[in-house]
Formats: C-alpha cells, sequence, structure tokens
C-alpha cells in the first residue's frame, strides 16, 4: 500500500499535540510547569491544527470532511469529535493559562490529560480493519498512543528547560523519560503484532523487516533512530537533572551561570531526542503502510 502522506503527517503533529496535552495535565496535578502553561497549550493547539489540515488534503476536496458526519459509528467520525474536543479543551485551557484561576485550569488540565489519551488511541483506532492484518491490532492504537506520548513529552521537556526552569526541570525530564519509554514500548509491541499477525504473507512478514526490504528502514530509522538514540539521550538528559546543576539549583547550590548552562546541556539532549523521535516515528508509519496488504490475494 502507497504512503498516505497527508494521514501519516496528522497522525504524527496529532500525536505529538496529544503527548503535550498529557505533559499539561499532568503539570497541573502537580501544580508545576505554570510560566510555560500559555506557550506549551498553544504549540499544542497549533500542532493539532496542522495536522487536522493536512489531515484534509487526503480527501481530496475539504468540504467532504463534512460526509463524514454523516456516519456518526465510522471510526473517521469519531476521530473528527475527538480532535474536536481536544482542539476546544486546549484553547480554554490556553485562555485560562493566561489568568490565575487554579481551580478551573487544575480541571481544564484533567480534561486535557484526557484528551491526550483518547485522540491518539481514537486516531489508531480508526485504522483497525480485519481486510488487512497487520493493522487488525489492539497495538496500532497503543503505538499511536506511545510514540505521541513520548514526541509530546519530550518536546515540553525542552521548551521547559530551555526557557531555563530549574524548579520544575527535574519532573519535566522524568516525564520526557517515561514518554521516551511509552515510545519504546509501544514500537515494539506493534512490531511484535505484526510479526504474529494472521494470514501471513510475505508483503507483511516479520522477516521483511528485519532482513529483507524494509530492514533499512527498520534497522536505521526505527530501531537505531527512533528507540535507541532517543532512549540514550533521555537518560542522559535525567542524569544531567539528578546529578548536575539543575538538580543543584533546586537546592539552592549552584550559581547563575553554572545553574544556566546545565538546563541548556539538558535541553540540547531533549531537542536532540525529540528530533529522532519524530523521525522514527515517521519511518515507523511508512513500514506501517507497507505491510498493510490485504487479504484479497487469498479471497479471489
Amino acid at each position: 500500500m502507497e504512503v498516505q502522506w497527508p494521514l501519516l503527517i496528522f497522525s504524527v503533529l496529532l500525536g505529538m499535540g496529544s503527548g503535550v496535552l498529557v505533559f499539561l495535565g499532568v503539570g497541573e496535578l502537580k501544580g508545576a510547569f505554570r510560566r510555560v502553561r500559555f506557550p506549551l497549550a498553544v504549540t499544542a493547539l497549533v500542532l493539532l491544527a496542522a495536522g487536522g489540515i493536512a489531515s484534509t488534503f487526503h480527501l481530496g476536496h475539504i468540504d467532504r470532511a463534512f460526509h463524514i458526519l454523516g456516519n456518526m459509528e465510522s471510526g473517521l467520525s469519531r476521530e473528527l469529535f475527538a480532535v474536536a474536543f481536544a482542539g476546544i479543551v486546549t484553547l480554554v485551557y490556553a485562555v485560562l493559562a493566561r489568568e490565575d484561576y487554579p481551580t478551573a485550569s487544575k480541571v481544564l488540565g484533567v480534561l486535557a490529560l484526557i484528551a491526550g489519551i483518547v485522540l491518539p488511541l481514537t486516531a489508531g483506532a480508526s485504522f483497525m480493519m480485519p481486510a488487512r492484518p497487520a493493522w487488525d491490532t489492539f497495538t496500532l492504537p497503543i503505538m499511536y498512543l506511545g510514540t505521541g506520548l513520548g514526541m509530546g513529552a519530550t518536546l515540553a521537556a525542552a521548551v521547559v528547560c530551555t526557557r531555563g526552569d530549574a524548579d520544575d526541570a527535574g519532573l519535566a525530564v522524568k516525564l520526557a523519560l517515561v514518554g521516551v519509554a511509552c515510545s519504546v514500548v509501544a514500537v515494539v509491541a506493534y512490531v511484535a503484532a505484526v510479526a504474529a499477525a494472521p494470514f501471513a504473507h510475505e508483503s507483511r512478514s516479520i522477516d521483511r523487516l528485519l532482513s529483507g526490504s524494509l530492514a533499512v528502514e527498520f534497522w536505521g530509522g526505527v530501531a537505531l533512530v527512533g528507540i535507541v538514540v532517543p532512549a540514550v539521550l533521555a537518560l542522559l538528559a535525567a542524569r544531567r537533572g539528578q546529578s548536575g546543576p539543575v538538580a543543584a539549583a533546586a537546592e539552592g547550590a549552584a550559581e547563575g551561570t553554572a545553574e544556566a548552562a546545565g538546563l541548556k546541556l539538558t535541553a540540547g539532549y531533549l531537542w536532540a531526542a525529540l528530533a529522532c523521535l519524530i523521525v522514527g516515528s515517521v519511518v515507523l508509519r511508512t513500514i506501517m503502510y507497507a505491510v498493510a496488504t490485504s487479504v484479497e490475494s487469498l479471497i479471489y
């Protein structure tokens, strides 16, 4: 199956924006990230909007998006409503983030967290279909969620450290590390599901990923760039946050210059990890389309 680039871009941006929403929701529950709430909420809103615009190019005509509403039971309809819900929650949260409304912000933060989890799961579930064995698995929406958490949490943590928020850097880096771990687990789970998919066929076999025509993309783009490198970078950022100037600054034991240098280095690790996660997510989705052959040949 040919790569549907509008949908691929949509899923990557949607996942990243959802991950930022989960990050903000956790921050509200912890009473953290107040200085970056507004810019991160705007970032999430832009990502969701850009992803939504990208998805319309798959339809050929933007007005066709309204026809989806005619079938409320379809996966695309649920996806559309999930995007709308996430967008409205994010917009209201961004407005509240400009002022001091603790209770309202916490409620919207929790709703943002829920939206950030439900949206990628809904988008991934819309691809599940028995006719394409490599897609007919619950690990597909899990992969959408996991990679989104990795990208979004890493992006948000990088913003926190770039802005020099020493008090919040420790929690931000921990969330980024958790996000990267979720991404790794989700990717491995989906690859395992492809290997175990029913109606085995060469076009969607695990051998095609490990040693066949998709081996370069899998080992280079997914395994190395999408898993190993960001995991190492996230661990380095976490280690720096625990033992370097970031942690010392929180205890009041570091000078301003050392604190800034530590945050800058940590941010550098996180930005690099984000770039790798994005590349890995894009490559994984191209593989997802490549193995999405149908069982039609077994029927006719």
